[in-house]
């Protein structure tokens, strides 16, 4: 295998999505004396951070080198870890929340716009869902090995081992960060620096107003979110109503990974068997129409299948829309525009986030109907086709 961009940025998915403290995470922020409400909302200040930092950040990843963004990222997951070893205080805590989304809004376009750029250098750059999807891949199976490890070392919960498994992941990000300096920029540093940032948004902002078809891929990018993070929370307590048997949980998370790895990796062969707009509308739809199957085909056998589906067919979409998305996209100001686009998702997550959690706490399979009725309606709404991607 050729050593090339490509593969040092799968490697570097591979070795920081190595999260061996996600099993038990909630535990640890219960061991430093956070409550429930305290631990669930530290993600809210994450997105804030994130939504706060994403112009800036895509503004000065095009300016100063997407590869030097990456580096960025993983200093500051590094960092934020070593400090979540330590620290004792909600406050602090939070403080760690806003290093992480500073982290993530440097990564959210530099990462992307890298491996395009890296492709259109050899005129590959209609290989982006293939090639995105084999990245993705690296980190999912990183984050299912890790997971398994992490919840075997963990399972008497002793505190002292949820450091470590912190401290593991830090080791293995420090990895990830040495091998980033290795990362070569594709796209000529004096072009990505010339221009002045308030321009560079202006530019960005204005490119997706005018583009019409790129306009009608983040709307329905952005309606037809399957709302991951959200089913995250909610899938424990959607499995008490079903009765699913307690030891199930961490095989049906399981699973649901490797269902998602395979299909991300393999999204490029379905498009080219079942066609592009046949392939849109049904990684769309399905997630929506799934929701609804959650609600009213509930068992203890029957929910763990639907919420193994429902994290395959969530992950399907990633490297689909990233290849359309960028084909849309100037190479100089890739990072600033995607880094719009995902403010704008993170921004309408924000306000779901409160709106289902608000009507989840009152009625969770309400809350699923909710969910459903957005999505499968957007789809229909915002169809695109062919033309909509010339």
């Amino acid at each position: 295998m050729k050593f090339d961009n490509i593969t040092k940025i799968k490697l570097i998915f591979f070795l920081s999505s190595l999260y061996f403290f996600t099993p038990i995470i909630t535990l640890f922020y219960f061991s430093r004396g956070l409550n429930t409400f305290q631990a669930v909302s530290l993600e809210g200040f994450l997105i804030m951070a994130v939504l706060i930092s994403e112009i800036p950040t895509g503004i000065i990843a095009d300016r100063i080198g997407r590869k030097h963004a990456i580096t960025i990222l993983l200093g500051l997951f590094i960092i934020g870890n070593v400090i979540t070893i330590y620290a004792q205080t909600y406050s602090l805590f939070i403080i760690v929340q806003f290093i992480f989304g500073i982290g993530i809004a440097f990564g959210s376009g530099a990462i992307e716009a890298l491996v395009y750029d890296s492709l259109a250098s050899f005129g590959k750059e209609k290989e982006m869902s293939k090639v995105w999807g084999s990245i993705n891949f690296y980190g999912l199976v990183a984050m299912i090995i890790a997971a398994i490890i992490g919840g075997y070392i963990a399972r008497n919960h002793d505190p002292k081992l949820f450091v470590m498994l912190i401290w593991l992941f830090v080791i293995f990000s420090s990895f990830a960060f040495i091998m980033s300096f290795f990362v070569k920029e594709k796209y000529p540093k004096k072009e990505l620096t010339k221009e002045n940032p308030l321009i560079l948004f202006k530019e960005s902002t204005r490119s997706i107003l005018k583009n019409k078809s790129l306009k009608k891929i983040i709307y329905l990018t952005v309606m037809t979110q399957p709302f991951v993070f959200i089913l995250l929370f909610l899938f424990q307590p959607y499995f008490l109503i079903a009765k699913v048997n307690n030891s199930i949980y961490g095989i049906a998370v399981a699973l649901g990974l490797i269902f998602g790895a395979i299909l991300i990796k393999y999204a490029y062969k379905i498009e080219k068997q079942i066609g592009m707009k046949k392939t849109i509308f049904l990684t769309t739809i399905l997630p929506g129409l799934l929701y609804f199957a959650m609600v009213f085909l509930i068992g203890p056998i029957i929910s763990v299948a639907w919420y193994i589906l429902m994290q395959g067919f969530m992950k399907i979409r990633e490297p689909l829309f990233s290849q359309y998305q960028n084909d849309h996209i100037n190479s100089y100001n890739r990072a600033t525009v995607l880094s719009i686009i995902s403010m704008i998702t993170s921004f309408y997550l924000v306000i779901m986030r409160f709106a289902i959690g608000a009507i989840s706490n009152h009625n969770l399979l309400l809350g699923f109907i909710i969910m459903g009725l957005i999505i499968t309606i957007s789809s229909v709404i915002f169809r695109i086709d062919e033309t909509s991607l010339a």
